[in-house]
């Protein structure tokens, strides 16, 4: 009867402890076969009951310990065995290549359930940890009822400690019982939150025989997306105290136009994860202060005191660290826009008509048709003067043709303005002839183009170093997020344009509403910079058709559209993340931006005239200046020429 007793005795003791000190074939091949489907890692931590004392004792545990590090080894796996808990913990959540690595626990080791608190205090089943754990049927309580009978229940009390721990929808944890030699049943772990019951979801089997069998491979975030009515927080930014009445009837769209799409997404996603919104209202983005904290919705976001954000914002750089960002943005594009300003306003127009190459091609034209003439009115000269029937001739035509002569001749054809030369010879009528003609068919030209170049606007300004330079005045919406963005850049360009014509100092900064703007904008060579939306309602409900012609933006902060925001580490990202594809795919998405956003006024009336005063006659008016300038340069100097000579005539007598 002893010899009975002690062999029941020792037989337990072994089977208390088979599973980890015994790390069989069975085993190895479990984790081997199912590692590549349920967790594709490149490292592996393992934390079993191994005693370093007995396992060099037992050659068994030995040697299957060791086929375990070798297959793993085989694989390209980092890994590594223990048998206590790792300091480090705390560390590693916030490694960036945590999603590589498989932990695997045994529950049946006399530290688990200690390593399980430590885990849940250190957040470590969160998103990208992912756990396997192992448990099995050797694990067992004797029951001494009598001396004759010895009973054997299973161990699963280990499993309530789960009833307290926060094991939320992005967790990965996997539970592996062994009911039989060779086959393990695979269940998740999960609760939707605090406030709710854990939830265990059967994942399958595995077998020797069959190897891994699930029952569905669905990610955990379209599997967990019903939150079983849980109360998420959240919270919009509203600049307008109006917009909180108008979230959903698009009144007033131009006000808060990103909060007003952003909304309807956000009830999307609360109903389609059944939940709940408690919702907040903020007054700003949120931006780092002097202590280097944040206020607004980065502030709470930072904080944990919210779930999600319901308002898109940028990503900037001293918010990364601070949020996660989803990939559901709105499609808003903030642009200085400006109505390009004619081409006289901005070159010298009065030589536009023509191409280069046929202002050389006249002016070759004109140099031949100087020397022809030139020949020609020499020739007549000498052959009208020898003889005696010239005398009309000479009547008309004093004195001999000089080169000044014969360049007043060219240049009165050629502006139409006639000249006193009269030719008689045949060569010299068709040279002033074929004179007259040209210059009639280019003057037809030139005036034609002159005309339509006139109410032509230019498209030169298309960097912001050509707005820098450009003849515009620019304005910004006064908006408080548009003046923390102005003043953040550094590049000589931007910095620029907010120092020197939005911000300049000593005088007047330029900081407006929108609607000002736009009016600027329609009345000057103005550019407002403001949401392209918000402006292009504004042309489109103020604009004569006319007037929203040759409307261009440049892009003035080139940062990216905003994203939804997300707490660092949310359990409920990849359920936000599935949910977000949904409403791009779906086309929720575009269809609030389609309600709330308008595009550019489209121009159906090009052909409107408008009034030429002295900006666009610039040229001409300077033009005219020089030359009644320089004539009067000359009268002077004609003068003391004159002058002089009666001085000199005067001594001589």
């Amino acid at each position: 009867m002893f010899l009975i007793v002690l062999c029941i005795l020792t037989l337990s003791f072994d089977c208390m402890f088979a599973f980890s000190n015994r790390i069989d074939d069975v085993i190895v091949k479990f984790i081997i076969e199912t590692m590549p489907i349920l967790f594709p890692p490149s490292r592996i931590s393992l934390h079993l009951c191994i005693s370093y004392d007995k396992i060099f004792k037992c050659f068994t545990c030995a040697h299957n310990t060791i086929k375990l590090s070798r297959r793993l080894s085989n694989l390209y796996l980092m890994h590594g065995i223990h048998n206590n808990v790792i300091p480090d913990f705390d560390r590693r959540i916030y490694d960036d290549l945590e999603h590589q690595n498989l932990y695997v626990l045994d529950l049946d080791c006399n530290y688990a359930s200690e390593m399980l608190r430590q885990l849940d205090l250190n957040r470590m089943f969160v998103a990208p940890m992912r756990w396997l754990l192992l448990q099995d049927r050797c694990n067992m309580i004797m029951d001494y009822a009598d001396d004759a009978n010895i009973t054997f229940t299973y161990n699963d009390s280990i499993l309530d400690i789960f009833e307290d721990l926060a094991v939320y929808p992005d967790s990965d944890v996997i539970l592996a019982k062994r009911f039989d030699d060779d086959f393990f049943q695979l269940t998740s772990v999960y609760r939707p939150s605090l406030q709710r019951d854990i939830i265990w979801e059967e994942r399958g089997n595995w077998t020797v025989e069959n190897s891994l069998r699930l029952r569905t491979f669905d990610v955990a975030s379209a599997r967990r997306r019903n939150l079983q009515q849980t109360t998420l927080k959240s919270a919009i930014v509203i600049i307008n105290p109006e917009s909180a009445n108008h979230l959903t009837d698009y009144k007033n769209v131009n006000k808060d136009p990103v909060t007003k799409i952003n909304y309807p997404w956000l009830l999307h996603l609360i109903n389609r994860m059944n939940a709940t919104l408690n919702l907040t209202i903020v007054s700003d983005w949120g931006y780092k202060d002097k202590n280097g904290s944040f206020d607004g919705l980065t502030g709470l976001l930072s904080r944990r005191e919210i779930d999600l954000g319901g308002t898109t914002m940028h990503i900037f750089e001293d918010r990364i660290d601070e949020v996660k960002y989803v990939p559901l943005r709105t499609d808003i594009r903030l642009s200085f826009v400006f109505r390009q300003p004619l081409l006289s306003t901005v070159k010298n127009i009065f030589t536009l008509p023509f191409e280069r190459n046929v202002w050389i091609a006249i002016a070759l034209f004109l140099v031949l048709v100087f020397c022809s003439l030139y020949t020609s009115m020499k020739w007549e000269y000498y052959r009208n003067t020898m003889k005696k029937s010239s005398a009309i001739w000479k009547h008309t035509n004093i004195g001999q043709p000089t080169f000044g002569d014969d360049l007043l001749v060219l240049l009165g054809a050629f502006a139409q303005q006639g000249y006193s030369y009269e030719p008689f010879r045949v060569s010299a009528r068709i040279i002033t002839f074929m004179l007259l003609v040209a210059s009639l068919s280019l003057y037809a030209a030139y005036t034609a183009n002159i005309v339509a170049l006139l109410q032509s606007p230019t498209d030169s300004i298309k960097t912001l170093s050509d707005l820098l330079n450009s003849p515009l005045t620019l304005g910004a919406d006064d908006i408080y997020w548009c003046r923390y963005v102005f003043k953040t850049f550094q590049d000589p360009i931007r910095k620029a344009i907010y120092e020197e014509r939005i911000e300049p100092k000593g005088r007047k900064s330029n900081w407006m509403s929108l609607e000002e703007g736009v009016k600027r904008v329609r009345n000057e060579t103005f550019a407002i910079h403001g949401t392209e939306s918000k402006i292009y309602r504004i042309m489109q409900e103020t604009y004569e058709e006319h007037e929203k012609c040759g409307l261009t933006e440049i892009d003035y902060i080139n940062m990216d559209s905003p994203y939804l925001p997300l707490p660092k580490q949310s359990p409920y990202l990849e359920i936000i993340k599935y949910g977000a594809m949904i409403l791009q795919e779906y086309g929720l998405k575009q269809r609030e931006e389609y309600r709330i956003f308008i595009k550019k006024p489209t121009c159906l009336n090009q052909g409107s005239f408008i009034s030429i005063g002295f900006t666009e006659c610039h040229f001409v008016i300077v033009a005219m200046s020089y030359g009644v300038l320089l004539s009067l340069i000359v009268f002077v100097l004609e003068l003391l020429w004159h002058k002089i000579i009666q001085l000199k005539k005067r001594f001589q007598l």
